[in-house]
């Protein structure tokens, strides 16, 4: 009992961002393990549920821990990064200089059809 409070310990004191990768790391050592001993040694061993349960849990995990980290300025450093590296500059300059509305577009009527009959 005390070798689990010294690991929870050791967790509360680190980023959430170590806890998922050493959680990623250990799903992806078990799924090895699992695998390697259905292969070789234990053909009964069940290997679908445990791993699908075990990878939502992970993917829970990590969009906790990527929500967690968000903030304004993690926004603003993304919208800067999207408008360096965005290849339709001419839209952007658009969207700043009138605001995406959410009206109908207006489409000019269709020419009428000039091919010889």
């Amino acid at each position: 009992m005390d070798r689990i409070k010294r690991i929870v310990a050791y967790y509360r004191g680190r980023s959430p961002v170590t806890l998922l990768w050493h959680h990623g790391l250990l799903f992806v050592v078990s799924a090895i393990l699992m695998v390697g001993g259905r292969v070789t040694w234990m053909p009964w061993m069940p290997l679908f549920w445990p791993l699908v349960i075990w990878y939502v849990v992970f993917s829970l995990h990590f969009l906790l821990v990527r929500s967690l980290s968000a903030s304004d300025d993690w926004a603003d450093d993304r919208a800067d990064k999207l408008r360096r590296y965005a290849y339709d500059f001419q839209h952007v300059k658009d969207i700043y200089i009138k605001p995406t509305n959410f009206e109908a577009p207006q489409f000019p009527p269709p020419e009428p059809d000039k091919s010889p009959d």
